[in-house]
């Protein structure tokens, strides 16, 4: 390595290293020269600063919780395509509690989008969140009224009510991954689609 490079390394890492060291430490890739600019190369090729389109947005858990408030009230609700397209990860794994687990907007849309044929003025009161980390569990209530065919049973025109509960996995600042789980059997019954259970007496 010529004079000037290794004095530039010196001039770099601080004047209390000797032209040898510095020698040394150029010869490890520790330190990597080039057209007249002198960097710390990095330890880990894992820790080297992303490129152009790979940085990943970091998110508060405020901003988090306000992600999952847009997915129920964007989302879950007639033409809410184009909000999944923005609110959900490519791949996102979305687990329903009932029936197969579905991968990316796509398959989530299509399912979704039977479930609001049904019932198509579905809505959902979120009435507890709370984040931590990458996480954010909702709680919440949902009113429907049942205008067309599901899972077998015709249209009741029956007004439901049902509570459910889901956990939320964010990165990147879009929902990677979901688990739900809600109040089936109590929605089928006030559909008509499960008898009401009889109430125990008091010897029961």
């Amino acid at each position: 390595m010529d004079g000037g490079r290794l004095d530039g390394i010196v001039r770099l890492l601080g004047r209390g290293m000797s032209r040898r060291s510095a020698s040394a430490l150029a010869a490890t890739g520790a330190v990597a020269a080039g057209a007249g600019r002198f960097a710390a190369a990095p330890a880990v090729a894992g820790q080297a600063t992303p490129g152009a389109g790979e940085t990943c947005p970091t998110t508060t858990l405020e901003e988090n919780k306000a992600l999952v408030e847009r997915y129920w009230a964007e989302v879950w609700t007639a033409g809410g395509e184009a909000a999944a397209a923005d609110l959900l990860a490519v791949d996102e794994l979305h687990h329903w509690g009932v029936g197969g687990d579905t991968v990316g907007p796509a398959a989530f849309t299509e399912r979704l989008g039977r479930f609001l044929a049904a019932f198509p003025d579905f809505a959902v009161r979120v009435d507890q969140l709370v984040a931590e980390g990458d996480l954010v569990v909702s709680r919440w209530t949902a009113t429907a009224t049942q205008e067309g065919e599901w899972l077998g049973i015709p249209a009741t025109g029956a007004a439901v009510e049902y509570t459910g509960m889901n956990v939320f996995r964010i990165a990147c600042g879009r929902i990677a991954e979901a688990w739900g789980e809600a109040d089936h059997l109590g929605l089928l019954r006030q559909l008509g689609g499960v008898p009401d259970a009889a109430t125990p007496g008091a010897g029961g």
